[in-house]
């Protein structure tokens, strides 16, 4: 067998994905409850009932038991909402972990991976879903109650990338106008 064969689209050989798979269920077998939050079109206000639906339940649970995974790669604002600017994840020799926000609410963005909130992400399928499901599965969410995932307008990659990611999803909230 050639190695090429051995090699999925991203560039990832087989068996770091099926260790990045296995990491990932574990990972998301510690958060009780995950809902996505998608819509057809943009502006509709995603991302304001993702943070007033985190703040409400963080209000509710103990600190900590809250996460937003901002999957909206070319537009991230969960930061900005939460006035996490500056903010980054922090990395020890065990693992990456979500920045902290308000009450407690823990916070994954590609914006906090960037110099800038002025560097466009220009990235291509491949690319958006081998970020997300790094964050799914190399962040160290610890237990959580709920984790929130705040997607992109449409039905792309990011959203088709969560969905197969995380099939036991507990809901989708479809926000319109």
């Amino acid at each position: 067998m050639s190695k090429a064969s051995q090699v999925q689209h991203t560039g990832v050989r087989r068996e770091e994905l099926e260790e990045q798979e296995k990491k990932l269920m574990e990972r998301m077998s510690k958060i009780k409850h995950k809902v996505a939050v998608i819509s057809g079109k943009g502006g509709v206000g995603k991302t304001v009932v993702t943070v007033n639906l985190a703040v409400a339940f963080a209000k509710k649970y103990d600190p900590g038991k809250v996460g937003i995974l901002d999957a909206d790669i070319h537009g991230p604002c969960v930061p900005r909402m939460l006035g996490m600017k500056g903010d980054i994840l922090r990395v020890s020799p065990l693992g990456a972990f979500p920045a902290t926000g308000p009450l407690g609410i823990k916070v994954v963005s590609i914006d906090f991976l960037l110099p800038d909130q002025e560097t466009p992400v220009i990235w291509r399928g491949p690319l958006k879903t081998s970020a997300i499901r790094q964050f799914l599965s190399d962040i160290t969410w610890g237990e959580l109650d709920l984790l929130l995932i705040d997607l992109p307008p449409g039905t792309g990659d990011e959203a088709l990338s969560v969905m197969q990611l995380i099939p036991e999803m507990d809901g989708v909230i479809i926000v319109t106008m």
